[in-house]
């Protein structure tokens, strides 16, 4: 019987992964899809992001794939104001296509089994176990662990959750996104309002560019067929946007799109088993430390799953304590979110944060510094949260 299993092969799972496997514990991660595979995501990550990378002993070998240098930041709204903001830190640009393959193959060298092409069909409590079903080409297969944990993305699976996913957002959004060349940067990462919706582009890898979307399902619907062509049309409302995506080509095999997806308005962090990353909290694109936040998600939850397996925690400290600091971590992150998109949404707010931005041009960097994540709280046991 294994001690934990994975569900999930993305950026939080494959950390999680790493963790639990150099920690000596018997783990198996499995994934419905094949590696490496694009993902509809920004690809930014921040400086905190990168300290974790060293880490978990990954960030020289991300570093040899040569991402993206990013020193800033700019934020352009519709009617054409630009906030800009230097980084205190560089930061990378990095598709998930490479960087997720990097994950999982430390993943694995740090003793993690892992099946790809492979997905989870039930998960149940059974005598202080649970029982797992697994669906791949070779059939179905029931697997018993000590330990589960949910790192399935975007979309809540409520079928294998005890316990109704949190609330979220009423708005249902598409995700899409796309590599592009012939799309110039200066190491900046860029985020582009549009009507209730925001394109980001940063650099990534081999001189390409990101160009990445969250987009309101009814609005962009009969607009393309293509990744391409609803990014285009959503382009076009916003003047700057457009005209930086018109010389660009997209990289053949680089579109991806995931829909519908929901903000969280609240933490999502437990159902029947821990939940991390965006299967713990889908984090509004004007936060842009995603990323970081899901790898400290993964993070503390490998420190309480260690306990939990050294039986030093019963499961339910364990729900109580993850419970609570991902509360601690994640609510004002939301409502930041929240708040700052209902306000770049107003027509007067983008034209008065300008205008000030221009007269006191360290305001701009003081809203980028806001959505960074801020320094990591002590576990509620007061030890040092890495297990």
């Amino acid at each position: 019987m294994p001690d934990a299993v994975v569900i999930g092969g993305g950026l939080a799972g494959s950390s999680l992964a790493i963790r639990l496997g150099s920690l000596g514990w018997n783990t198996m991660l499995f994934d419905r899809l094949r590696f490496p595979r694009h993902k509809a995501c920004g690809e930014f990550l921040s400086p905190e992001t990168l300290e974790v990378f060293k880490e978990l002993g990954v960030y020289e070998a991300l570093k040899a794939l040569q991402p993206g240098r990013i020193t800033k930041a700019r934020i352009v709204f519709r009617h054409g104001g630009v906030v800009e903001a230097k980084l205190e830190q560089p930061a990378w640009g990095l598709s998930r296509y490479e960087m997720d393959a990097v994950l999982l193959e430390a993943a694995e060298k740090a003793g993690t089994q892992v099946h790809t092409g492979t997905s989870v069909s039930s998960i149940a409590a059974d005598s202080g176990a649970f029982r797992i079903g697994i669906r791949s080409a070779g059939g179905t297969n029931i697997l018993y662990a000590r330990t589960v944990f949910a790192a399935w993305g975007v979309h809540p699976r409520t079928e294998l959750a005890a316990r109704p996913a949190k609330r979220r957002g009423r708005t249902a959004y598409i995700g899409i996104k796309a590599h592009f060349g012939g799309v110039a940067t200066d190491q900046a990462v860029e985020l582009y309002f549009i009507r209730h919706g925001y394109i980001g582009i940063s650099p990534v890898e081999g001189g390409k560019t990101n160009v990445a979307a969250l987009l309101p399902l009814d609005r962009i619907r009969r607009k393309g067929n293509s990744v391409r062509e609803l990014l285009l049309s959503a382009a076009a409302d916003n003047k700057q946007l457009a005209e930086r995506l018109a010389g660009g080509t997209v990289i053949p095999d680089s579109e991806v799109s995931i829909a519908p997806v929901y903000l969280s308005l609240e933490p999502d962090v437990w159902g029947i088993v821990p939940q991390i990353g965006d299967a713990g909290a889908m984090i509004p694109p004007l936060f842009g430390d995603g990323m970081s936040a899901a790898l400290r998600s993964a993070g503390r939850c490998a420190h309480y799953g260690d306990k939990y397996l050294r039986n030093a925690m019963s499961m339910e400290e364990w729900y109580r304590a993850y419970r609570l600091d991902m509360q601690k971590e994640y609510a004002s992150i939301l409502s930041l979110g929240r708040r700052l998109q209902a306000l770049a949404n107003m027509p007067v707010v983008p034209r008065i944060f300008t205008a000030c931005a221009r007269m006191f041009p360290q305001l701009g960097d003081a809203v980028v510094k806001s959505t960074r994540m801020g320094p990591q709280t002590p576990p509620e046991n007061g030890d040092d949260g890495h297990g």
